[in-house]
């Protein structure tokens, strides 16, 4: 019985071996030896020309046959050919060894690469060599080896190596056939094959890493965990460098003279290793919840989580659209600021297994910082956002200005004094009207120092909105700074000129702008003093100091302006009340100085600070802005005094009939200065006395006279005269801009 089942079971053997035999036999009977011109490209990026490849025809064993035939890479884009070849069998080795394009790093590799390919020519004339034939080539030779046709064990390999990652839609068509240059899904599934086996590897690194997967699929038609894990982690390595490899490979060919298209690489990935590539994205009705959307945040920071329930994988980089480029983020440049790091919100985020982590640091501002965190599907597209909120320390001192800022606000300053100096000399002219009749000599559309103040006035607002467009992108902590600034040219241009074109953006032509309503800037200018008042500090100003004094104004500053705004407004009581803050808070005292007198500026610029002063510039004499001996530019501009202040504050009492309180407030000055006034007929005529003595050289009197309707009687001058006129440079560059009446 035992030898029948032996006798049995030999010829069961002996019969399979012949029915191999045979079919191998017949395999290789019906092909009929043929010339074929073998050509095609070999990419991992393309490999670079003068690269050898090796083409050796195999017998249907896939075992090598005696001929050898070499050639070498036409040109850097990887092609080569082999000219016209008899081959006896249909199927042939490609070997391709050289240098070739990391479209990862986006440079030439450093070392060389080995390719191979394994191919039917029967089935097609042009071959490429790549990363994908390279993987599968092991597969198929072992597959053959068990008892496989070529066509079914290519088929199987095929099949096996995109189920791999996760790309079996792309199986179809045969990898040999791939190419980048093509721009279609399979060139971008070779891109991002390819991809992964870059990351953060030589090539030294690169080569042993693919013999090892080469290795592993070829047995078992798959890749062992470890591997599939290391395949993860490069996968996630990719994330952030997609956008650059898709750039990086258009620049090479365009290098080349050749223009190609990618199609969005983050869709040839399975992210979520579900075994499909591309679907994690959300479908219709399918939506991401936050579990908190706000958050605010104590200035000393804190420790937050927050739950997300996705149906997609989502992360907290975005990998670029196809279309979009890539976003240049500036770091701070600490010549801006001093001592200003921890001046941004400092957040550490984290996301593992949807749950959103975030660490946020304790915040050095005195104003409150947002920021956001954006949740991201794979594709980059924006699922959610997580808002951050973290609130302010008003007792937190301005980080001071760096070496760049202070060299911007020296400049900034220098056209505010020319501007101002200029219209020193246009108040000083309506002071001396009467006695000169200088309106007319200097005062005139066409006149050189109207515009000197009109222009050097708009140069100061454009270079003032610069570091305001600068400072929002970095830190964001001047603005209510820089606000003040641009209320005080207003204010002053708008006494002078009245209507204005209004810029609020920099790099504007102030002429290609209609002129806006007085009174629509000065209550958009008291909108922004309040709020300034509430941000600056509340200490002595002192504008001589250094640069970082006179750009640290104190809130006393806004007050007096925003008071001179309401007086100019005929509102009073406000601006009595904030004139009495200023008295209150003591910071500045009475003494004999005397703004009419450059005896008295001279000695206040010579030590760098005086008891009465608010905020000034030093003047800007360049020559021509001296009239005549008795017109000058002062070496100092007092915009702002406490002698203007008390003046100012005695001028509020009495128009609100508090006259014996607007008598005492005049009679410290009075006092303090130790003049005798001519004419005490009433308060308001002292008032006027007392600041054409004392206060010709601060830009406060013109306001004066004309808020109170004495300008025409004190100066001598005609109704048209109470406004400026404008530049004639102006009228003749804008077509919407008018001239003022009377000019």
């Amino acid at each position: 019985m035992n030898q029948k089942c032996c006798l049995k079971g030999l010829l069961v053997m002996t019969l399979s071996l012949m029915i191999f035999s045979c079919s191998k036999k017949d395999e290789l009977e019906t092909f009929q030896p043929e010339t074929y011109n073998v050509s095609g490209k070999v990419e991992k990026g393309p490999f670079v020309n003068g690269s050898t490849i090796v083409l050796q025809p195999m017998n249907a064993k896939m075992q090598m046959l005696g001929d050898t035939y070499i050639s070498t890479i036409q040109d850097n884009i990887g092609n080569f050919t082999f000219g016209s070849k008899v081959f006896a069998t249909p199927f042939a080795e490609l070997s391709a060894n050289g240098y070739f394009f990391n479209e990862v790093s986006g440079t030439l590799s450093l070392g060389t690469l080995n390719l191979k390919s394994v191919v039917d020519l029967s089935d097609k004339v042009t071959v490429n060599v790549n990363i994908l034939t390279h993987l599968k080539y092991q597969r198929i030779i072992n597959l053959v080896n068990q008892g496989n046709r070529f066509k079914e064990a290519n088929k199987q390999a095929q099949e096996e190596l995109f189920a791999a990652f996760g790309l079996s839609k792309y199986a179809e068509k045969d990898a040999s056939l791939f190419s980048i240059v093509e721009g279609n899904d399979e060139a971008a599934v070779l891109i991002a094959v390819s991809s992964l086996f870059l990351v953060n590897r030589s090539e030294a690194e690169i080569t042993e890493y693919l013999a090892k997967l080469c290795h592993e699929f070829g047995q078992h038609g798959t890749f062992l965990t470890e591997t599939k894990k290391q395949i993860k982690e490069d996968r996630e390595e990719l994330i952030s460098q997609l956008s650059n490899i898709r750039s990086n490979i258009i620049s090479r060919y365009q290098d080349l003279g050749l223009s190609i298209e990618i199609k969005q690489l983050a869709r040839f990935f399975d992210w979520n290793d579900d075994g499909v590539a591309g679907n994690e994205i959300l479908q219709d009705g399918e939506q991401i919840v936050i579990e908190k959307t706000q958050i605010e945040i104590p200035n000393e920071g804190g420790f937050y989580q927050v739950e997300i329930t996705s149906p997609v994988p989502v992360y907290l980089e975005p990998i670029v659209h196809e279309d979009e480029k890539p976003s240049i983020i500036t770091p701070l440049s600490l010549k801006w600021y001093k001592n200003a790091q921890d001046q941004y919100m400092s957040v550490k985020k984290h996301l593992k297994d949807n749950i959103l982590t975030i660490d946020i640091a304790p915040l050095n501002s005195r104003t409150e910082k947002t920021t956001n965190i954006h949740i991201y599907d794979c594709f980059g597209c924006i699922l959610g956002t997580v808002n951050l909120i973290q609130m302010g320390d008003k007792n937190t001192a301005f980080p001071l200005l760096g070496e760049d800022a202070e060299a911007f606000v020296d400049d900034i300053v220098d056209a505010f004094a020319k501007g101002l100096s200029a219209y020193s000399l246009l108040e000083q002219c309506y002071h001396y009207n009467k006695q000169a009749n200088l309106l007319e000599q200097y005062i005139y559309p066409s006149s050189q120092l109207v515009a000197n103040c009109w222009n050097y006035l708009y140069k100061f607002n454009n270079l003032n909105l610069a570091f305001k467009d600068v400072d929002s992108k970095l830190l964001n902590v001047y603005q209510k700074i820089f606000d003040v600034f641009n209320a005080m040219q207003y204010y002053y241009m708008i006494v002078a000129w009245g209507d204005l074109p209004y810029i609020t953006d920099y790099d504007r032509i102030h002429w290609d702008i209609e002129r806006t309503s007085a009174t629509n800037i000065l209550n958009e200018l008291k909108s922004s003093l309040k709020q300034a008042i509430e941000i600056l500090d509340n200490k002595k100003n002192e504008p001589l100091k250094d640069i970082n004094g006179l750009f640290f104004m104190s809130k006393d500053v806004a007050r007096v302006l925003l008071a001179n705004i309401y007086m100019y407004q005929n509102d009073y009581d406000n601006a009595m009340n904030l004139l009495d803050e200023v008295v209150k808070n003591g910071f500045y005292e009475l003494d004999d100085s005397n703004f009419s007198e450059k005896e008295t500026i001279e000695n206040i610029l010579n030590k760098k600070s005086g008891k009465e002063l608010l905020f000034a510039l030093n003047g800007n004499n360049q020559g021509m802005y001296t009239l005549n001996t008795d017109i000058q530019v002062p070496p100092l501009i007092t915009l702002q005094t406490y002698t203007d202040v008390i003046l100012s504050y005695a001028e509020c009492l009495y128009k609100k009939g508090n006259i014996s309180e607007a008598k005492k407030q005049l009679n410290k000055v009075i006092a303090a200065k130790n003049i005798i006034i001519s004419d005490k007929s009433d308060v308001l005529t002292e008032i006027t006395e007392v600041r054409k003595r004392l206060l010709l050289y601060s830009i406060s009197n013109f306001a004066f006279m004309k808020r109170n309707s004495m300008a025409q009687e004190e100066y001598g001058v005609k109704d048209f005269r109470l406004l400026l006129p404008i530049p004639q440079t102006v009228i003749t560059n804008s077509p919407i801009i008018t001239q003022n009446q009377g000019y």
